[in-house]
C-alpha cells in the first residue's frame, strides 16, 4: 500500500460536508440521501453501528486487505468498525495513504464527537486528512449529534452542511453556524428527516430538505 497520497490536483473543489442534528434527527439518512455520494466509486467508512451499506470489519488487517482489493477493482465500499480515538487516528492515516488525486474518495465518518478529544484542533492524522485531503480527491462526510464536542477543524474545513433538529442552546448555536436569517426557533421546529442544507456559497441561503427513509441495504459484517 502506498505510504502517501498520489497525483495532487488543486482543481478539486471543497465538497467536505457536516451532518449535524440531535438524537433521532436522521443524520445518517441525510448522508444516505445525499446525491453527491455515488452508488459506485471509492467509498471508505468509519461506521461501528452499521448505519451504511458496505463491507464492515473490526480487524485492521482485514480492513487493509479489503482496501487493497477495492483499489485494484476501482470501486468499493469498505467500513472499519473501530471504537477508540486511537483507532480513528489510525483510520485517518490509512485513508490519507490511499488517496489518489485522479479519483474522488468519499469518506463517511459516523459520530465524530466520540473520536475528538476536545473542541480544539483535530488529532494529527485527522487534521492532515481534513486540511490537505481535498487536493488528493478527498470528499469528507462527518456526522455528529454533539457539535459542541467535535474539533474546530471539521467546522473550518467542511463548507457544506446539513443541520437537523436541535433543542435549547444547540439550536441557537446551529442557527449562528448557518450564518443566515434562520433562528434557533427555526432549528427547533424541524421534524425528523428535515434538514437545512447550506452549500457553502456566501451568496446563497440554506434550503429546507425533507428526506425519505432508506434502509441501508448491503451491510455485510466480516
Amino acid at each position: 500500500m502506498t505510504l502517501k497520497p498520489i497525483n495532487p490536483n488543486t482543481q478539486h473543489k471543497n465538497e467536505h460536508t457536516l451532518y449535524l442534528g440531535g438524537s433521532g434527527a436522521g443524520k445518517s439518512q441525510a448522508v444516505i440521501n445525499n446525491p453527491a455520494i455515488p452508488k459506485k466509486g471509492r467509498i471508505i467508512l468509519w461506521d461501528a453501528s452499521g448505519d451504511h451499506a458496505g463491507i464492515h470489519t473490526e480487524d485492521k488487517r482485514e480492513f487493509l486487505k479489503l482496501l487493497k482489493a477495492g483499489i485494484k477493482r476501482g470501486s468499493f465500499r469498505v467500513a472499519y468498525a473501530g471504537s477508540t480515538v486511537e483507532d480513528y487516528e489510525w483510520f485517518c492515516g490509512v485513508v490519507w495513504a490511499v488517496l489518489d488525486g485522479n479519483h474522488k474518495t468519499h469518506v463517511i465518518a459516523e459520530e465524530l464527537s466520540q473520536v475528538c478529544k476536545h473542541a480544539g484542533k483535530a488529532s494529527n492524522n485527522a487534521a492532515v486528512l481534513l486540511n490537505q485531503g481535498r487536493k488528493y480527491g478527498l470528499v469528507f462526510h462527518g456526522v455528529s449529534q454533539k457539535p459542541q464536542e467535535i474539533s474546530k477543524t471539521y467546522f473550518d474545513q467542511c463548507e457544506r452542511k446539513y443541520i437537523g433538529v436541535f433543542r435549547g442552546k444547540n439550536a441557537s448555536l446551529m442557527a449562528d453556524y448557518l450564518a443566515s436569517d434562520l433562528t434557533g426557533a427555526d432549528i427547533s421546529a424541524l421534524q425528523p428527516l428535515q434538514f437545512y442544507y447550506d452549500d457553502g456559497q456566501a451568496t446563497s441561503q440554506p434550503v429546507l430538505k425533507k428526506m425519505k427513509y432508506k434502509a441501508p441495504k448491503g451491510v455485510k459484517w466480516l
